[in-house]
């Protein structure tokens, strides 16, 4: 069995999101393709050119499945639920704000590159 291209991934993945859409709603077609997929590709971007080469082409295509407002709450709602409480290493031990910071460090990468997609996606005229 050959190995799909990036562009059949993602071709794939917007074509699922009409059923996702119709059988879940909006939510849960846009996180499935923006929250999931979307980062995931962009994700693996940052270490295959060939998945990096495909983004515009990507975002274009969820740019006529979703409106800049649905993206843009889309990024909203991940942005709330990826806060972090201010009083977290209250109490905690040496081991356990150690644990924290690299798990802080993770969430400031996925951070940057939620931001940086965001941006790719709600970039006008693209």
């Amino acid at each position: 069995m050959a190995l799909r291209t990036p562009e059949q991934i993602w071709k794939d993945c917007c074509t699922a999101t009409v059923d996702i859409r119709v059988q879940h709603g909006l939510r849960g077609a846009i996180e499935y393709l923006i929250g999931d997929k979307l980062m995931m590709f962009a994700q693996t971007g940052e270490t295959n050119p060939e998945f990096l080469a495909e983004l515009p082409a990507f975002s274009k295509r969820i740019r006529k499945l979703f409106t800049a407002a649905e993206i843009e709450d889309h990024f909203e709602r991940a942005e709330y639920a990826a806060r972090v409480d201010p009083d977290i290493l209250k109490g905690a031990s040496a081991e356990e704000i150690e644990q924290l910071q690299e798990g802080f460090e993770d969430d400031r990468r996925s951070r940057e590159r939620r931001d940086w997609v965001k941006a790719m996606l709600l970039r006008s005229g693209s």
